[in-house]
């Protein structure tokens, strides 16, 4: 990394740090930057933007996330406009990363609020630890680890793989390769012996720090020591040490793990969602 790039990436790392000191996220745990935003005072809103990851106006100043995007994608587009409104960068606009293509010139505005993006989402405190709870090895990690660490943080599987590489140098360009090369249907059929097209959300034990956010029809795997309280999940089937549930409808339950203290919301989004990010779980109400 040139000198430039690297002392951009130092001051993003030090930005995100500060901005989770800011909304008390403690140094091992994930971040719902959604949630973060929000109490820094600044309006997200989700909207069917066709062209565009995300808006940021300095005005009042507001987040504005494509409802069209997969939702580690929102995460990680939530958090770069968070850096852009940080830094003071002005209004943004940003198209989708499938259109930008992989030769757009260098802009360190954008650079930055990636790496600030990254750093807030994926710390290195936080991933080596929440690796550690689990007994698990960086070098080492299986594709359903890291899926599992992804679901974990509200990231993308290859977001998460290529910070692990090219942000963090923890993982070969081997390795990275080798995991990018395992595509999530193969992951999620591998991990419920059946191919699905709806995403899957994976929890265990040593998840902490964060709800439970999905959106209608999406999958989650529970332990099955773990109890589902409300109406927005219902049971799918049980597995060996598993339980699966979908998300039915918005609103907000909460899974438990009985005899000990673990406890976490389980959110419920409507599926794309379109409007101010603060309702995006509330539970819709019936005409009588």
């Amino acid at each position: 990394m040139n000198p430039e790039r690297q002392r951009l990436a130092l001051r993003a790392s030090s930005a995100a740090l500060k901005a989770r000191k800011q909304g008390n996220i403690a140094s091992g745990a994930p971040c719902n930057v959604f949630d973060l935003a929000i109490e820094m005072g600044i309006e997200v809103r989700f909207a069917p933007l066709p062209s565009a990851e995300g808006v940021y106006s300095p005005g009042k100043p507001v987040i504005v996330v494509s409802s069209l995007r997969p939702q580690g994608r929102q995460s990680f587009t939530c958090a770069h406009e968070l850096g852009h409104h940080i830094y003071g960068h002005g209004e943004q606009f940003d198209e989708l990363v499938e259109e930008r293509g992989n030769n757009r010139r260098y802009d360190p505005k954008e650079f930055e609020a990636n790496c600030f993006a990254s750093e807030l989402l994926m710390p290195k405190t936080t991933l080596l630890r929440g690796l550690a709870a689990r007994g698990w090895n960086v070098k080492n990690l299986s594709a359903e680890q890291c899926y599992r660490i992804a679901s974990w943080l509200g990231v993308g599987y290859v977001t998460l793989i290529r910070h692990l590489h090219l942000g963090m140098e923890l993982l070969t360009r081997q390795k990275a390769a080798d995991l990018e090369q395992i595509k999530l249907p193969q992951i999620r059929e591998s991990i419920l012996g059946e191919k699905t097209k709806e995403h899957l959300v994976l929890v265990d034990e040593c998840w902490n720090g964060r709800p439970i956010d999905a959106r209608v029809d999406d999958l989650i795997l529970l332990p099955s020591s773990f109890q589902v309280e409300g109406n927005n999940v219902t049971q799918v089937r049980n597995f060996p040490g598993g339980c699966l549930v979908k998300a039915i409808r918005p609103g907000i339950g909460r899974a438990t793990l009985p005899h000990t203290t673990w406890a976490q919301y389980i959110r419920v989004s409507r599926k794309e969602f379109k409007g101010l990010a603060m309702f995006r779980h509330l539970e819709e109400v019936e005409d009588e």
